[in-house]
């Protein structure tokens, strides 16, 4: 059994990198909002903005930094003297700083090379050490970066005493093989004692949560996420969806909230007027929705034939329906709840009407809609 799964580092970081999404922007009362529901949630760690971006950002990283939250509250930097002292200047004791690591960052974004990052990363790690305060080292781009330049940054990080590394897949690039072969070769080739690695991923090619699972399983200790994976481009990992797994697949006892993490993904899809797809996984409307014959019937017998977990821990609700692609048995079971008793060869009968009412309608049948399908084609029975 894998301990580090078991008591991994929950980094929320929706009021960071899910802000960023484009066109997306949370008041400072919708900040404190959704801290506090992520608190009660149970993430470990809150990323709560950029306070160098001053104004309503710094103002919010204050006060959600003052509102007494059991998790830690942590503010994004760049490895900067201004950003860090925004930081400091707010009373942020949880500070991160993120370098570029990958050539690509270092040449073209920064204009500068990996001399200099090594240096200048150990100087802001000197001003954060005589300050007091603790801190995590990210590295940008180390997806696309060469993994003995990451293994620099992190020894550098780890001397200087940083509690965690956060491993970033910037642009979405890796699949789980590739990050959980990087994730070994970081933990073998590093031979770190004293800091824990963060995988952050970002889903431009689907594979976030998948990734983020990936390393959880190679050694990193620290998820870092968003809640219904909101971010950049295509988004980031969605930490309901990695818990999930850990906890329903692999029987781990991760602490979260999953009822509460829905509640507030609801009020974050209405904040940002982007409403949350049907389909989601973990958070979706329809997800333990069943209309195929095949489906329902199994799912009468047991749902366990088609359902990974109890919809009630997600607090979904399973429904049956009845459409084109219905059955006989769930014809049976929705009269039979009408007080209605209904023979298998009748409901054999009927499936033919239902499937053909539906086909006209373009979509499944209400229950006052079969109810008086079936009053016009079989006599019924009260039970």
């Amino acid at each position: 059994m894998n301990n580090i799964i078991d008591n991994m580092i929950i980094n929320d970081t929706t009021l960071r990198d899910g802000e960023q999404t484009a066109g997306i922007v949370f008041s400072i009362d919708e900040k404190l909002l959704i801290a506090k529901m992520l608190d009660e949630t149970g993430v470990n760690e809150i990323e709560a903005g950029i306070p160098v971006m001053g104004g309503d950002e710094k103002n919010a990283v204050k006060k959600i930094n003052e509102a007494g939250l059991k998790a830690k509250i942590t503010g994004w930097n760049r490895a900067k003297k201004e950003d860090i002292y925004a930081s400091l200047d707010i009373g942020l004791k949880f500070i991160h700083v993120s370098v570029p690591v990958s050539k690509i960052h270092i040449e073209y974004k920064l204009k500068k090379d990996f001399q200099y990052v090594k240096a200048n990363l150990i100087n802001i790690l000197k001003i954060l050490n005589k300050e007091g305060v603790k801190y995590s080292v990210g590295g940008e781009d180390s997806s696309r970066a060469d993994l003995e330049s990451v293994i620099e940054i992190i020894k550098i990080a780890e001397g200087e005493g940083a509690y965690k590394f956060r491993y970033s897949d910037t642009v979405g690039i890796l699949n789980p093989l590739k990050i959980y072969e990087n994730i070994k070769k970081l933990k073998s080739g590093g031979k770190f004692k004293n800091i824990t690695l963060e995988i952050h991923t970002h889903n431009d090619f689907g594979m976030a949560s998948a990734n983020s699972v990936a390393a959880l399983k190679a050694g990193a200790g620290s998820l870092s996420g968003s809640i219904s994976g909101i971010g950049e481009r295509a988004g980031n990992c969605a930490l309901e969806e990695v818990i999930a797994y850990f906890n329903f697949i692999e029987n781990r006892k991760i602490k979260f909230d999953f009822i509460k993490a829905k509640s507030l993904a609801k009020i974050i899809a209405k904040i940002t007027k982007r409403r949350i797809p049907v389909s989601k996984p973990i958070f979706g409307k329809n997800i333990f929705y069943h209309e195929a014959g095949i489906h329902t019937d199994g799912i009468l017998k047991n749902p366990i034939n088609y359902e990974a977990y109890p919809p009630e821990f997600a607090g979904a609700k399973r429904k049956l329906l009845l459409g084109k692609h219905g059955g006989s048995s769930a014809i049976e079971y929705k009269l039979n709840k009408m007080g209605i008793r209904i023979t298998g060869e009748d409901a054999g009968n009927m499936l033919a009407a239902v499937k053909a009412e539906s086909a006209k309608l373009k979509r499944c049948l209400t229950d006052k809609e079969l109810l008086s399908l079936y009053r016009n084609r079989l006599d019924y029975v009260r039970l």
